[in-house]
């Protein structure tokens, strides 16, 4: 899935007594389908708002954002929660797992939300959990697990649906050098596969490495890119 931002920006808050606070400023940017990059940039540089407005999770303040040849910035709610189910992969840096549900249920959660036929979600989840190495862990739930197995819980989640658009933010920060290691590969690993575009925010070099491109953003404004590999 190609990304294209033409000049966004947007704020947050204001009202009578307080003004409202520019994240992002004119942001144009395309990233290729099937392409891996990264944002870089320390916190509250804006990754995360460009993440969370090319996800469909906020709304520009001005400008247009394009997934493939959906301009989102103008779609209504309804179809932004399922553009969400069906197109998009979330990675987050606290697991943001179902406590309730067992491994295997918080993979399936997504197949569940659009109707798919049980004995398709079953089969879909078994491989999924196969790829991410959790299979014997199906029926544990997210206090059973080690905080690296939480986030390849999480990614087994974001990939279920196949969808074409994945969204990592520091899907690392979380978890310690080994666990972090484990999780880069396998975003890697899936991004090899081909097809999938994978947008993730970090502001690790190390993390960036394992990325096609790497692409600056400070004060709300993109600064640079740079090719990885």
């Amino acid at each position: 899935m190609r990304i294209h931002l033409d000049r966004v920006s947007y704020d947050y808050g204001g009202n009578d007594e307080s003004a409202a606070v520019h994240v992002l400023d004119d942001v144009s940017l395309t990233i290729a389908s099937g392409a891996f990059a990264t944002l870089r940039g320390a916190s509250g540089s804006g990754k995360s708002t460009l993440l969370n407005l090319v996800g469909a999770v906020d709304r520009p303040t001005a400008g247009r954002i394009y997934l493939g040849d959906v301009e989102t910035s103008s779609l209504p709610e309804s179809r932004l929660t399922m553009l969400r189910r069906t197109s998009i992969g979330f990675i987050f840096q606290f697991f943001n797992l179902v406590p309730t549900l067992t491994v295997f249920e918080n993979v399936a959660f997504p197949l569940a939300l659009v109707g798919t036929p049980r004995a398709e979600l079953r089969a879909r989840v078994s491989e999924v959990l196969d790829r991410v190495g959790l299979v014997h862990r199906r029926t544990h739930y997210p206090n059973e697990l080690s905080g690296g197995e939480m986030q390849r819980v999480a990614i087994g989640r974001a990939i279920v649906h196949k969808p074409p658009l994945i969204l990592a933010d520091e899907p690392t920060g979380n978890l310690d050098s080994r666990n972090g290691r484990i999780v880069l590969e396998l975003i890697r690993a899936i991004h090899a596969l081909g097809g999938t575009t994978i947008i993730m925010a970090t502001h690790s070099a190390f993390a960036a490495g394992f990325a096609q491109y790497s692409i600056e953003i400070a004060d709300g404004a993109i600064r640079s890119g740079e090719k990885m590999t």
